[in-house]
């Protein structure tokens, strides 16, 4: 997995993961795919329990191990090798992807470390956030704006193309890839730790739902956009 000719490459893209410490499983982290539900999925494979504070768990060092792609530290990254940890991660269609990320982290102001973005985006590059405002333009300014960014690697990865929160295309390999459409396929793969019956209960949990309905931010403009931007994604994920 990440070892190359028998030697670990230090300089070797890799994604974020998330796993515990017993269990030789490990999520690669694909943010609004079900991340959260993942997440919760590594703690409860691992301990046999739900996480007490389940929208927490992304931040509980103690919970699960994280290894960010940014930060590779020695001690996790070993547990993990000794682990020999076979690797799992979710991808979604990119336009449903793209509205739900909008929705949840720029729409609406629930989550704390958006301000400054939202901020940014209102005041220097002109969407229209506002109450008044029509949610199918401000979401395709997003999508033009998130577009006309040069450095993809640079983009919040709740937005970044899927396919490089994978590490797609590096030597890091990801041994299973499902799509959340594919809802039986998910269960199924889920069942293989934890048995059919927790597996169905476990997957309908629901975590981040919207009140919002979706189909108010789509426009043909917006689908245009995202078709193009995110292209690799449905080649890879989709075609």
């Amino acid at each position: 997995m990440l070892l190359i000719d028998g030697e670990l490459h230090k300089f070797q893209p890799l994604p974020s993961m998330f796993f515990g410490h017993q269990k030789p499983l490990a999520y690669v982290f694909n943010p609004k795919v079900a991340s959260t539900l993942m997440v919760n999925f590594i703690f409860y494979v691992n301990h046999g329990y739900r996480y007490f504070a389940t929208d927490k768990v992304h931040l509980a060092p103690a919970a699960t191990r994280r290894l960010d792609h940014d930060d590779i530290n020695p001690q996790k990254l070993d547990l993990l090798l000794r682990l020999k940890a076979e690797t799992f991660t979710i991808v979604r269609d990119p336009l449903k992807r793209f509205v739900s990320a909008f929705i949840s982290k720029v729409y609406t102001d629930d989550d704390p470390w958006t301000y400054a973005f939202r901020d940014q985006l209102t005041s220097l590059h002109g969407t229209d956030l506002s109450p008044e405002a029509n949610p199918a333009q401000s979401c395709l300014a997003l999508a033009r704006y998130v577009a006309a960014q040069e450095n993809l690697q640079e983009i919040n990865p709740h937005f970044r193309p899927q396919y490089l929160n994978l590490a797609i295309g590096s030597r890091f390999k990801i041994d299973t890839i499902l799509r959340i459409e594919e809802r039986d396929v998910i269960k199924a793969y889920c069942a293989k730790w934890v048995g059919q019956e927790k597996a169905e209960r476990f997957l309908n949990l629901r975590f981040n739902e919207s009140r919002f309905n979706t189909d108010d931010f789509v426009s043909d403009e917006l689908v245009d956009v995202v078709r193009q931007f995110y292209a690799r994604d449905y080649e890879l994920f989709y075609s």
